[in-house]
């Protein structure tokens, strides 16, 4: 399946992608700079793909001396700056494996001689990754809420994200990443590879440490609302497979946000006839009846998650979390529905 087994030294290439990251592009290119590298593994490149910053992301990456790619037009999707990263480096050396890195993420030196220490001995494995930890999770509630998606159990990781280190052979055999895509590439060529019979492979170890820097609400509606669009886009493109990827979880979603919207609507439009009747008891208990059971809902998500966390204010906050998001996610499942009648496709849905 690949030449890497053969080979007495693996080439590793480092890409970056980044938009408008500064001060987090410096901290993420100097734990590259930093890492540890096994015995028999030689750090070929690191390359920079930059999505039309308008900081000073460019000068912070060429002062540490990365190879910089600006993107002169779009789409500035993630998808596209990786497949363009991991391309030039080829270009630039005989690689066997790329590790890909986002800018707002730092890599734990520690993570690259596990990962080489169990993948280049198995061929069939294409993929490895760790776990992704909040830098800042008390930045704010957003953060603070946020940071609990990362802990995931391991079982749940069929699929790497965005940091990730991947052999060439399958990223070749895949053909990359899909540039279309704003958001979900990640699971969608983990998906793929794995449909052409490669492994991945979830190391229960720190791999980066991540920084959202979600300060508003508009940031936190964006990013879900980005996560929705991915939703409906890429379960469109597996529809018709057997596996049916994502497919399930869309429409879920779809369910579940239709059913807080329109009942959360019914429940404001009760509550106003009430009052215009001047019957406050039983405009308060309309209200009150859906806060009841939003609340019992969140409580229910609280106790499915409480392995994340052992601070229960956390975890009921996690659990309002998981259940208001279904509202943004639906309308970004919307949106894309309503993009795909018109034959329009977004490039960039951008939260910070």
């Amino acid at each position: 399946m690949s030449r890497d087994s053969d080979s007495s030294i693996q080439h590793l290439a480092v890409v970056v992608i980044g938009r408008n990251e500064g001060e987090r592009l410096r901290r993420c290119l100097n734990s590259v700079a930093s890492l540890k590298l096994p015995p028999g593994i030689h750090h070929a490149a690191t390359v920079y793909v930059d999505s039309n910053s308008t900081d000073n992301s460019l000068e912070v990456a060429r002062s540490l001396g990365a190879h910089i790619i600006a993107l002169p037009t779009g789409p500035w999707t993630a998808a596209r700056g990786r497949n363009i990263g991991w391309r030039a480096a080829l270009e630039l050396h005989p690689i066997d494996w790329v590790l890909f890195l986002d800018g707002d993420t730092v890599l734990d030196p520690e993570f690259l001689p596990a990962a080489c220490s169990q993948a280049i001995p198995e061929s069939s494995i294409a993929s490895v990754f760790g776990l992704r930890i909040e830098s800042h999770p008390q930045q704010s509630i957003y953060t603070w809420v946020l940071a609990l998606d990362w802990l995931q159990d391991s079982h749940q990781h069929a699929h790497f994200g965005g940091d990730v280190l991947l052999r060439v052979s399958a990223l070749l055999a895949s053909d990359g990443y899909d540039d279309s895509l704003i958001a979900g590439e990640d699971p969608e060529l983990s998906h793929r590879i794995g449909t052409l019979g490669w492994r991945h492979l979830q190391l229960d170890r720190l791999m980066t440490t991540h920084d959202l820097a979600i300060l508003r609400f508009s940031q936190y509606w964006s990013r879900l609302l980005r996560s929705g669009y991915a939703y409906a886009d890429v379960a469109e493109r597996f529809r018709h497979t057997p596996e049916r990827f994502w497919y399930g979880d869309s429409r879920r979603n779809v369910l579940r946000g239709s059913f807080w919207l329109v009942s959360l609507v019914a429940s404001l439009a009760f509550a106003i006839s009430f009052a215009l009747l001047h019957l406050p008891a039983r405009a308060i208990a309309s209200i009150g009846l859906w806060l009841a059971i939003f609340s019992a809902a969140s409580m229910r998500s609280a106790w499915r998650y409480r392995r994340r966390s052992d601070s229960r204010i956390t975890l009921f906050l996690y659990g309002i979390h998981s259940q208001f998001q279904q509202i943004p996610l639906l309308f970004g499942q919307l949106n894309w529905f309503f993009d795909h009648l018109r034959s329009r496709h977004r490039t960039l849905i951008e939260y910070k």
